[in-house]
């Protein structure tokens, strides 16, 4: 996809000011060179791409607003933080994990890569099993006890950046992209469905042919055929309007362009970031009440109209928490 200059993604003006033009352009080509380019020969296009794109930047500036501020992920404030005690086993294993992220190693080889701390969105994935357990029931202890544990894992960083404006500025740009990305999978969808169908309708065609050729003049002599020409006939008139629904022929391109707008228009339902509480105790185990040694996780999950979902935690790392690749140790692993 195309870069786009700082300002598609800064603040928007204060009052009922709208983007610039030039931002909304630049994000426009964006949505069309993500989707369907095609779509620029259809006149109007841009007016009708505008309120959508402005309703789409809105969200997504709105969703990294409701992120938290970034939390310094390091040996000191592991045992603070219950997030940072929840997602990793202990400081040296998210060490461990900072220094093997390929994100993290790309930016620290870059010119910026003098930065300290590095702004970063920690991600990992919350999976949750049942599981058998002991737990007290009133004072007496309990075994085999129905219980759910959650556990967070495939740590990964998004955007590592010199500085927690330019880390959010392209988080925001790759939650744009995201909603971009489910507007193309609605095109692919509608076209492999357009083509299902015209294979479909090839088929019954032939089909009926050979149906309508094969009785000799004798039509009506085998009682079947009728009533399966007739039925043949009836599949092919509905293939006909389901194709008409897709948008065929001189229709495609403006049923894309429908299907953009669309999804910009409703980006909140692409991609969205709810609050997430969970209780739990350390052993990651779900409580139905705080207390002992219960921790309550408040979080942010991100989800897509696909239902895949992540935790997302702005983070701050300090150079010193950050594991030194052992090379020799890598090589070693991977010739045994």
């Amino acid at each position: 996809m195309l870069k786009l200059l700082q300002s598609l993604f800064g603040a928007r003006p204060a009052g009922n000011a709208l983007y610039d033009q030039a931002t909304l352009e630049r994000a426009i080509d964006r949505a069309l060179d993500a989707t369907d380019p095609r779509l620029r020969s259809i006149s109007g296009h841009r007016k009708r791409l505008e309120p959508a794109v402005v309703k789409a930047i809105d969200h997504v500036i709105a969703l990294a607003g409701a992120l938290p501020p970034p939390v310094e992920a390091s040996a000191r404030t592991y045992g603070e933080d219950d997030r940072l005690a929840s997602f990793f086993a202990s400081p040296a294993r998210m060490s461990a994990v900072f220094g093997a992220d390929r994100a993290l190693l790309d930016f620290l080889e870059s010119p910026e890569g003098g930065a300290d701390p590095v702004y970063a969105v920690l991600v990992v994935e919350r999976t949750e099993k049942k599981v058998l357990g002991m737990a007290m029931q009133g004072e007496h202890l309990q075994r085999e006890v129905s219980q759910v544990q959650v556990s967070f894992d495939k740590h990964r960083l998004l955007e590592p950046q010199a500085s927690a404006e330019e880390n959010r500025r392209l988080v925001m740009r790759r939650a744009f992209d995201q909603v971009l990305t489910m507007a193309l999978t609605r095109i692919t969808m509608a076209s492999q469905e357009r083509e299902a169908l015209e294979a479909g309708q090839a088929v019954l065609k032939a089909k009926l042919r050979a149906l309508q050729s094969s009785n000799f003049g004798l039509a009506g002599d085998e009682p079947g055929e009728p009533a399966d020409a007739a039925s043949l006939e009836a599949k092919l008139a509905q293939f006909e309007r389901d194709l008409e629904a897709t948008g065929t022929g001189a229709a495609t391109l403006p049923r894309h362009l429908d299907l953009l707008v669309e999804t910009l228009e409703k980006a909140p339902e692409q991609l969205s970031a709810q609050p997430l509480s969970i209780l739990m105790d350390r052993l990651g185990i779900r409580q139905d009440a705080p207390g002992g040694t219960t921790v309550q996780l408040d979080l942010v999950e991100v989800r897509n109209a696909t239902g895949q979902a992540i935790v997302v935690l702005p983070v701050a790392i300090p150079r010193d928490a950050i594991a030194k690749r052992d090379v020799f140790a890598e090589a070693k692993r991977l010739l045994i």
